[in-house]
């Protein structure tokens, strides 16, 4: 994607060439601002990402072009100093975005390019930030239904959706409000819904039942539950084996002297910081549908789910929604949804 013998576009040329000495000042600026600033990282993500952004102008409002250039530009600048762009970049998130989703969204683009841009690439940085999230997910989502935004409000919304669609459990509930603030076709298709549906009988549903979807292969997907952490000295989660408690977000998680809130629902599971004091107050699992470990299984309700792991040692915790089995002989946790 990055290739820095690349020619820009004609559009992206004649913008730079009529405001040369203004562009070298800005770069200039940044250097004296960022003395590490890679220029030639930048020079590479002007032949991508914002030649990409200012073809897809051009074609649509060549009057705006060289306003959204100039904005561009800047951003750019600030996201390369910042290590997020460019070939040297922790990711190649902020780049895809700006070559794959900005020019569809160039209406909004040529309207407000600051606005725009920064939250494309805000989401894509937060995104790529949590460990357990899908950018592809977040990517393609995005993709199939940003185009359909009227305003930059929308598009926001429309990112929140699809980050928790893309693993980000602990956004559901912001997500379904940003859903609520959309006209409802474009509420539907972004939680991925028959356009014939039923908004606020599909959100109750939602708020009902983290392990529920309007979409069954998101379902059946977890019908079995997920696997959460792994063995830090393999890349994972826990130092030692986690003990967990729950609660009503979710699970206090304890590994070593380390503390986490674990969410998770149908499309991800996310380990926030949590501290020992929160561990130590989570509510006793006593006001919660029991849950009983029967040999190597585990007993819901009239439900009985063989478990791979020795009998000894091995504990079963559930909120309303959700059990979390752990062992002593293992760093992952299984979730499991209650019904």
């Amino acid at each position: 994607m990055n290739n820095s013998l690349a020619p820009v576009s004609e559009a992206l040329a004649a913008v730079l060439g009529s405001g040369r000495t203004h562009f070298n000042s800005r770069v200039s600026e940044a250097r004296h601002r960022y003395p590490g600033l890679d220029t030639a990282a930048f020079a590479a993500f002007l032949r991508t990402g914002l030649d990409s952004v200012a073809r897809s102008v051009a074609e649509i409002a060549p009057e705006r072009t060289a306003a959204v250039v100039s904005d561009a530009y800047d951003i750019a600048l600030e996201l390369i100093a910042q290590g997020q762009a460019g070939p040297g970049a922790r990711s190649n998130a902020v780049e895809r975005v700006w070559v794959a989703l900005a020019p569809k969204l160039a209406r909004l683009v040529a309207a407000e390019p600051i606005q725009v841009l920064g939250a494309l690439s805000n989401s894509a940085i937060h995104v790529t930030g949590v460990p357990s999230a899908r950018f592809d997910d977040w990517l393609g989502g995005m993709a199939t239904v940003a185009e359909h935004a009227d305003s930059t409000a929308q598009l926001r919304s429309l990112g929140a959706i699809m980050a928790w669609r893309a693993g980000l459990a602990h956004f559901r509930e912001g997500a379904m409000q940003c859903a609520d603030a959309l006209p409802e076709p474009l509420a539907l298709l972004a939680m991925g819904a028959s356009h014939a549906a039923n908004w606020p009988l599909l959100r109750e549903a939602c708020r009902a039942d983290p392990w529920w979807s309007p979409n069954p292969v998101a379902r059946d997907a977890v019908r079995n539950g997920r696997y959460v952490g792994q063995f830090t000295g393999f890349g994972g989660t826990f130092a030692q084996p986690p003990t967990v408690r729950a609660c009503p977000l979710g699970f206090l998680v304890r590994s070593g002297d380390r503390y986490g809130l674990l969410v998770a629902d149908v499309y991800g599971a996310v380990l926030l910081p949590a501290t020992g004091d929160e561990y130590a107050k989570a509510e006793s699992t006593a006001q919660y549908p029991p849950v009983q470990v029967a040999g190597r299984q585990l007993v819901i309700g009239n439900r009985r789910i063989d478990i791979d792991l020795p009998e000894d040692g091995m504990a079963a915790s559930g909120n309303q929604h959700t059990v979390a089995v752990t062992s002593p002989y293992t760093h992952l946790i299984r979730l499991l949804p209650r019904t």
